[in-house]
């Protein structure tokens, strides 16, 4: 099961029912600590007694959502924790970049920047020794795609999805969940069409406004009350900012 299933008819996952709001708040609180510390999807038991109850615990457990040591699951990526940590079940699929892809892009990154500065400074960089002599290669022309509206099914490829979940660790923000990034996907592509942006592509684009999406955050330890990322858009806030003023100015009274 991925990091968090809600599909478009917005019936929850029975392991997400089965754990409750409090468990769900500790499941993705961890979640997110995973994330910003590249753990892998490793739950450090400490982690888990700070931001929760051992009957929260418990109850992740039971549902499947979280593994303690010894587990059985049969999933090829469920990592086997340390005793008193947990492991959250499939962690790296599909969204969730691993930490050495997190690394690895990090390295590129400053590598790139060593490379800039050193062209501003006027350094020589080294070439390989088979590379002596030799004349640069032609550069390939690539035939540019032409530029076009956004389609009205459009969706992100997979690459769109991990270099934003990448860009978002690397910024210790949580990673979206299927759900945000199916509800951010549909107001990107109505944003593109009302704007009439045409373009060769939209990947870079939309990894952009994913890389940018705030998350609600998630509740207290021991909250009985869980408010889902996303149950209520932009516009049902402000009517309900509305209503709210309406009932002030008649007393307290609906209007």
């Amino acid at each position: 099961m991925p990091w968090f299933v809600v599909d478009d008819n917005s019936h929850m996952h029975p392991k997400i029912v089965a754990a409750g709001n409090a468990a769900l708040g500790l499941w993705l609180r961890c979640g997110s600590y995973a994330a910003q510390h590249l753990t892998d999807g490793i739950v450090p038991g400490v982690i888990a007694k700070m931001y929760g109850t051992p009957a929260q615990v418990r109850k992740l457990v039971a549902a499947g959502l979280w593994h303690e040591h010894g587990h059985t699951c049969r999933h090829a990526k469920c990592a086997q924790p340390a005793p008193g940590d947990f492991y959250i079940h499939d962690y790296l699929e599909p969204y969730n970049p691993t930490r050495a892809e997190v690394e690895a892009r990090r390295d590129r990154a400053a590598e790139k920047k060593r490379r800039q500065r050193a062209g501003r400074a006027g350094e020589q960089l080294p070439l390989d020794d088979g590379d002596q002599g030799a004349p640069p290669p032609a550069p390939v022309r690539e035939q540019r795609a032409e530029a076009a509206p956004i389609p009205a099914d459009w969706q992100p490829s997979d690459e769109d999805v991990r270099a934003a979940q990448l860009a978002r660790a690397d910024a210790s923000r949580p990673q979206l969940t299927p759900q945000q990034l199916d509800t951010l996907t549909r107001r990107f592509v109505r944003r593109m069409t009302d704007d009439g942006v045409r373009a060769a592509g939209f990947g870079g684009r939309w990894q952009q406004w994913a890389e940018r999406e705030r998350v609600e955050p998630a509740p207290e330890p021991g909250s009985n009350v869980y408010r889902l990322p996303g149950a209520m858009t932009k516009s049902q806030q402000q009517r309900a900012g509305l209503e709210a003023l309406r009932q002030q100015m008649n007393g307290g009274h609906p209007a």
